[in-house]
């Protein structure tokens, strides 16, 4: 299992969760602010967690989709955010795909 993955599991364990409009909730019952990572083409927010002194960041897409679909997201391929918003994580905008599917949307086939 991905170091990744790993850490979407322990945040979840640990009593991290999200609300309706994507954010994520510490175990506190606060908003955690997080911050954004930007790859070449999107930009990804992230929120981190400490784990044997170190913090780890989580990309909150990912994470929502856990909460959302389970272990299967784990597996999946990709996380697609349906608008194609990649900082909208709002549990009704994410699913799970495939590269292919991504392309296919964006391409309109």
């Amino acid at each position: 299992m991905s170091k990744s993955n790993e850490m979407i599991r322990m945040a979840s364990q640990k009593g991290y969760t999200i609300n309706k409009n994507g954010e994520i909730i510490n175990p506190k019952g606060q908003i955690i602010r997080g911050s954004i990572r930007k790859s070449k083409n999107s930009s990804y927010k992230t929120f981190g967690i400490n784990h044997n002194g170190i913090s780890r960041p989580i990309l909150v897409h990912r994470f929502v989709a856990y909460k959302k679909f389970g272990e299967v997201a784990l597996a999946a391929e990709c996380i697609v955010h349906l608008n194609q918003n990649s900082l909208d994580n709002r549990p009704d905008n994410i699913d799970i795909g495939t590269y292919r599917d991504i392309y296919e949307t964006i391409k309109g086939v």
